[in-house]
């Protein structure tokens, strides 16, 4: 049975990021008309800037969810490897699943720091880290495969929210951005999956229709294309082990 986001965590998150993204167009507007433009932005209308800076703002937000998500992961997955009464096989896969969190933590710090960056060159102000934080869905049990499956349908949602915005910047250097950490973000989704992958059956065969599921991040097939993450299922953060 799979594990459905409270209405209320949901409701919550979109107005937060709707809200976000209004206040940067707002508040960039003025700034606009003395900020000094480089050459990737130079033909940007005061509009276009204020709306690309508001939309860049919404990823930086989501960015900082993803690390206060890994960072309450990171306390339960220490617990697990530390617990001197779980099997030193559980404890072990407590700490690779630990190392990891820690790595893509490091990954989704430097995603932050460069949109942050790049909101502030577009004369926005871009949104405090103590202003986004991570809601566990109802039901969700701290376990390490939970904890696994919460990062794989955070770093989903990440990516595939990356691509639809992606889609709609102006400015090349924006553009290439947001596809660096999209491709980040997505490898992460994979990795996350196959951790999973072994920890149901330490040895699986491999299923290679299944080792990439989707040929697109978001679904290009309005474009003559193919399927997107967003037709893969959640995975079930409720499972009683």
């Amino acid at each position: 049975m799979k594990t459905q986001n409270h209405p209320d965590s949901v409701l919550a998150r979109r107005r937060f990021l709707q809200g976000l993204a209004a206040a940067t167009a707002a508040s960039t507007l003025p700034a606009c008309e003395t900020l000094e433009r480089d050459n990737s932005q130079h033909q940007l209308s005061p509009v276009d800037r204020a709306r690309e800076a508001g939309a860049l703002n919404t990823l930086l937000a989501a960015e900082y969810i993803l690390l206060d998500a890994y960072a309450q992961s990171a306390v339960i997955l220490t617990a697990a490897r530390d617990a001197p009464s779980r099997p030193q096989e559980e404890r072990d896969f407590a700490a690779l699943a630990l190392a990891l969190v820690t790595e893509f933590q490091q990954d989704h710090e430097a995603h932050a720091a460069l949109l942050a960056t790049t909101v502030m060159n577009l004369g926005g102000n871009a949104v405090r880290e103590d202003e986004a934080r991570f809601t566990p869905p109802h039901g969700f049990r701290p376990s390490v495969g939970n904890v696994l499956k919460l990062a794989a349908n955070e770093e989903r949602r990440a990516a595939i929210a990356f691509n639809r915005v992606l889609k709609g910047l102006q400015t090349p250097d924006h553009r290439f951005i947001l596809a660096s950490i999209e491709g980040v973000d997505t490898q992460h989704f994979m990795v996350l999956k196959a951790l999973i992958e072994a920890l149901v059956d330490v040895t699986p065969a491999l299923d290679t229709a299944r080792v990439v599921p989707q040929p697109f991040v978001s679904s290009t097939e309005s474009l003559g294309g193919g399927g997107g993450l967003e037709a893969q299922p959640l995975l079930a953060v409720n499972d009683a082990n």
